[in-house]
C-alpha cells in the first residue's frame, strides 16, 4: 500500500467510529484548552508589562543613595545615608553627553499628616508624584486630567489635586475649572504638636478614585522637609531620594549603570528590571503550562487504550491486510496515522475553544472590575502564532506517542494467527 493508501485507511477507521473517536478526542482538547488558555494568560500579562517598561524607556536608569543599617533602638529614624544625591552630581549628570534627562526626586515621609484648606473646609490629604520614573500597572487604566494640567510645575509653586479629595470637599465636577488658578493651604501636622501652613496654587484636576491626594512638586517638598526636620541644610545631609537618568540608547544606560556603580551608589536600570520579570514570567508560563500537561498526561492514556481496544477489535482485519502483501511497517504506520489524526484533531478544537475561552474569560474580568468601579483595561489573554503552532504540534505528538505501542503490537500479529482469532 502507497502512504496515500494508509492515511485514507487511517481516516475511515476513524470516522467509522464516531463516538469513540469523539469520546477520546475529548480528552486531548481538556489538555490543549487548558494550556492555550493558561499560556495565553502568561503571553497577556507579560506583553502588557512588556509595553508598560517600554513606555518609560528601557534605557532609562534609577540611582538611589546608599543608606546605612536602620537603628534597632530607633525604628522611626531615618538612618544615616553614606552616599548622597547632591544637586552638584544631578548637575554632573545632565552635562554628561549620553544623557538625555536627569529628573530628581524628594520623598516626603510616609507618616506625614497633610491637610487642604479650600473656602474654609479642610480635609486630609496624602501626597504623591510626579515619580521621575513610574511603571504603570500594565493593566490600569491612565489617570485622566479632568481640568487644567496634569502635573505641578517643576519650579513649584502648583499642585495637582485629585477628584477623590474634591469629593471630600464637596466640590462637583462641573466646579472643577473653575478651581484652576485658586490659592488653598496644604498643612503639615507634626507628631510634637507643630504645625505648618504652605500657600500653593491649583494648576490641575486628575481623576483618582480611591485616594484624596496631591501632587507636590520638589521645590515645594523641599520646602516641607526642611520644616518637618527642622534642617534648613537638608540636601547637604539628605540629598535627593532617588534620580532617574533617561540616556541616549540602551548602551550609553550599561555604561552609566558601570560607571555609578564603580562610585558606589546603589543603580537600577528599567531593562533589568524587566529582563527579572520576564524570567518570572517564564517560570509562571511553565507553572501555568504543566496543569495543561497533566491533562494531555490522561489523554494520552486514553488514546493508547482506544487504539489498543482497535487492535482487539480489528485483529482479523489485520490478518487480511497482511495476507494481501501489507508490510509490518505498513500496519504499524496505519495505527500511528490513527492516533496522530486523534491528537491532531483535539489540538485543533482544544486551541480554537482555548482562544475563545480567553476572549469570554477577558471579557468577563473587564466587566467584573467595572461593576467593582476598578478602572482597568488591556488583554489578560493574548494567543500568539508560536502558541497556535505548539499547540496543534504537541497534539499530534501526544496521539503519535500513545498510538506506538499498540501500533508495534499490531505489526507483531501473524497472519494465520490473525485470521484464526474470533
Amino acid at each position: 500500500m502507497r502512504f496515500r493508501d494508509v492515511f485514507a485507511s487511517a481516516l475511515g477507521n476513524l470516522t467509522r467510529h464516531k463516538a469513540r473517536t469523539a469520546l477520546t478526542t475529548v480528552g486531548v482538547i481538556v489538555g490543549i484548552l487548558t494550556i492555550v488558555t493558561m499560556v495565553s494568560l502568561g503571553i497577556g500579562v507579560q506583553q502588557e508589562m512588556g509595553d508598560a517598561f517600554n513606555s518609560v524607556g528601557l534605557e532609562t536608569v534609577r540611582l538611589y543613595p546608599v543608606e546605612a543599617e536602620a537603628d534597632a533602638f530607633n525604628p522611626l529614624g531615618q538612618p544615616e545615608r553614606t552616599k548622597i544625591l547632591t544637586p552638584e552630581l544631578v548637575d554632573q549628570l545632565a552635562a554628561r553627553d549620553d544623557v538625555l534627562e536627569v529628573t530628581p526626586f524628594l520623598r516626603l515621609p510616609g507618616g506625614i499628616r497633610m491637610t487642604l484648606s479650600l473656602d474654609g473646609r479642610e480635609v486630609q490629604a496624602a501626597p504623591y508624584g510626579p515619580m521621575p520614573v513610574d511603571v504603570l500597572d500594565p493593566f490600569e487604566a491612565p489617570p485622566r486630567t479632568l481640568a487644567g494640567v496634569g502635573e505641578p510645575p517643576a519650579s513649584g509653586g502648583g499642585i495637582v489635586i485629585t477628584s477623590a479629595l474634591l469629593e471630600d470637599l464637596d466640590v462637583a465636577e462641573d466646579e472643577y475649572a473653575a478651581l484652576i488658578g485658586r490659592d488653598v493651604e496644604l498643612v503639615l501636622h507634626a507628631p510634637r504638636g507643630e504645625s505648618q501652613a504652605f500657600q500653593l496654587q491649583i494648576v490641575g484636576v486628575e481623576e483618582q478614585r480611591w485616594r484624596a491626594s496631591v501632587a507636590i512638586a520638589s521645590p515645594d517638598r523641599l520646602e516641607m522637609l526642611q520644616w518637618w526636620y527642622n534642617d534648613p541644610d537638608y540636601m547637604a545631609h539628605r540629598g535627593y531620594d532617588e534620580v532617574a537618568i533617561r540616556a541616549l540608547s540602551l548602551n550609553d544606560a550599561v555604561q552609566i549603570v558601570d560607571w555609578l556603580s564603580s562610585l558606589g551608589f546603589d543603580v537600577q536600570s528599567v531593562k533589568t528590571m524587566l529582563d527579572i520579570a520576564n524570567r518570572g514570567m517564564i517560570i509562571l508560563q511553565t507553572m501555568l503550562g504543566s496543569v495543561g500537561a497533566l491533562a494531555l498526561l490522561v489523554a494520552s492514556i486514553g488514546i493508547a487504550n482506544t487504539m489498543i481496544m482497535s487492535v482487539y477489535e480489528r485483529t482479523k482485519e489485520i490478518g487480511i491486510l497482511k495476507a494481501v502483501g501489507a508490510a509490518p511497517g505498513q500496519i504499524r504506520a496505519l495505527f500511528v496515522i490513527e492516533a496522530s489524526l486523534i491528537g491532531l484533531l483535539g489540538g485543533v478544537v482544544g486551541t480554537i475553544l482555548g482562544w475563545l475561552l480567553g476572549k469570554g474569560l477577558n471579557w468577563l474580568a473587564l466587566r467584573v472590575l467595572e461593576w467593582q468601579e476598578v478602572t482597568m483595561e488591556g488583554t489578560f489573554f493574548v494567543v500568539s502564532w508560536w502558541l497556535v503552532a505548539a499547540a496543534l504540534a504537541f497534539g499530534t505528538l501526544v496521539g503519535l506517542l500513545a498510538g506506538l505501542y499498540p501500533a508495534a503490537r499490531a505489526a507483531r500479529l501473524a497472519p494465520l494467527d490473525a485470521l484464526r482469532y474470533e
